[in-house]
């Protein structure tokens, strides 16, 4: 049963709350694109290139970004679970 909440949270949630999220954290995909290469580039590396901060702003962003869709998922999920308890203790 909570996999089956999860799986539909995140279905729902993929095209409104994260979308949402996406928006407010990057400017465009572009944007989100250049964080996940830097997150997959080290940082010396980043930094011989002189893009040290650039990289560790796009880290943090993409983190964030991955935070924020998995705090609100659990969030929801805890509110769905919650009403579906309190239903199904009702008609015991």
């Amino acid at each position: 049963m909570e996999a089956i909440i999860v799986g539909a949270l995140i279905i729902i949630n993929f095209f409104t709350v994260y979308k949402f999220i996406f928006n407010v954290i990057f400017s465009n995909r572009e944007d989100f694109y250049d964080s996940v290469r830097y997150s997959f580039t080290p940082n010396i590396i980043s930094l011989f290139r002189g893009e040290y901060w650039k990289d560790r702003v796009g880290e943090f962003k993409l983190g964030i970004f991955i935070f924020l869709c998995i705090a609100v998922t659990g969030l929801e999920y805890m509110v769905v679970n919650g009403i579906l308890r309190w239903i199904l203790n009702m008609w015991k």
